[in-house]
């Protein structure tokens, strides 16, 4: 399908949709993400809002974790995810689901971004930070939590981010993947274009280095 260029919304649009005043959307009964994306390249921005909103947890919240944390750049690669699809839209496949194409796109533009900062020093390929005390935007209590629970559960998310650092990027990729994303093995290896059984191979790996942290954690 020939998309003309002027009804792909700018970069300003996608920007005053990112997940801070996404959220703010009321939440509706929404058609296929599949439907909305095809609306949202015929001109309709109030499609695009609801898929850009629709993707606000679990899109936004991956990329906040393979930033290590860092949600100031997670929402500029959110932002630019988005505008990347508009503008490869010749690419997706119709047979096949929006899922696994959109969040292949984001995987590709962090680790794109990786290897620029590790240029500038900033980071290295693995995704670890330079600066590993780099201040974070401060997370909300949640409702119903008291400063003690805020605290451990704050701890408790700062160990395990740090101990996903110890992996490999390819290991951390397919954990966030599949156990915070919610996507199934064979959707992993779409989105990393790899074989199913290199992603099994590489969850097994990640698994158990991850055990032997919590192990060494507990004694």
């Amino acid at each position: 399908m020939t998309v003309a260029a002027a009804s792909i919304p700018g970069p300003s649009f996608i920007a005053g949709l990112s997940p801070a005043r996404a959220r703010k959307q009321v939440e509706v009964v929404e058609p296929a993400d599949e439907a909305l994306f095809e609306q949202s390249l015929n001109g309709d921005r109030e499609a695009l809002g609801r898929l850009i909103s629709r993707y606000e947890k679990s899109l936004f919240g991956l990329l906040v974790k393979m930033t290590n944390g860092d949600r100031h750049r997670a929402d500029d690669l959110f932002q630019e995810t988005f505008l990347h699809a508009m503008r490869a839209a010749a690419t997706f496949n119709r047979k096949m689901n929006f899922k696994p194409w959109i969040t292949a796109i984001a995987v590709n533009l962090i680790r794109d971004d990786a290897r620029k900062r590790k240029v500038r020093g900033e980071v290295t390929l693995d995704g670890s930070t330079a600066d590993e005390e780099a201040p974070r935007v401060a997370e909300p209590v949640a409702a119903g939590e008291n400063p003690g629970e805020s605290a451990e559960r704050r701890d408790e998310e700062a160990y395990l981010r740090r101990a996903l650092q110890k992996l490999t990027l390819l290991e951390r990729e397919v954990v966030l993947l599949h156990f915070y994303n919610g996507m199934t093995l064979a959707e992993s290896a779409q989105v990393l274009g790899v074989p199913l059984g290199t992603v099994k191979s590489r969850l097994h790996a990640a698994l158990s280095r991850l055990n032997t942290l919590l192990e060494h954690r507990q004694e």
